[in-house]
């Protein structure tokens, strides 16, 4: 019975932790006093008003979807234009002798203005920065990934080739 309780309020000091952690931040409001003199036939009297300014922070929930169909052409014609770019020097990879880091790095390189062409797009039409430097990254990462496994099955197709060119015993004939 003791257990159950103790596991019982772990249960809701946990929750509670949650809750004041994750709870969503106050704005602060800040207050501005303006006072202006008032002339009167019987005199002057001064009028305090109080505004209330609240600092919100804009943020874009503008996405790629709510862009014009001009601005998304752009935007397609970028990714079309990277991913080209990226195939670009794949035969490069299948040569002998060649460094594959050098050829990576060359072809990450050389791709890269097509990406910053593509972020450009996203921030002229207002696009949200979270979304914007997501979709850049997530681009860039899936190219290095793919770009990667290519180099790898090249390295192997040629690592096989090599083992079956290279000499081995020869089988003796077999007779009956």
């Amino acid at each position: 019975m003791k257990n159950l309780v103790i596991v019982v309020l772990l249960v809701v000091v946990a929750i509670a932790a949650y809750s004041y952690v994750n709870q969503p931040k106050e704005n602060v409001d800040a207050v501005v006093v303006e006072e202006a003199v008032v002339a009167t036939t019987e005199g002057s009297t001064t009028v305090t008003e109080e505004t209330v300014a609240t600092e919100t922070e804009e943020v874009s929930m503008i996405t790629p979807a709510d862009m014009s169909e001009e601005a998304q052409a752009e935007m397609y014609n970028h990714i079309m234009e990277y991913n080209k770019c990226m195939m670009q020097n794949r035969l490069e990879y299948h040569q002998q002798g060649v460094r594959v880091e050098n050829v990576a790095d060359k072809t990450l390189t050389t791709c890269e203005p097509h990406l910053d062409a593509l972020k450009a797009t996203l921030v002229t039409n207002n696009v949200n920065e979270g979304l914007r430097e997501g979709m850049v990254k997530t681009m860039r990462q899936r190219a290095a990934r793919k770009l990667m496994s290519t180099i790898m099955q090249s390295r192997a197709g040629q690592a096989a080739a090599a083992a079956n060119i290279a000499p081995g015993p020869v089988p003796l004939p077999v007779t009956p």
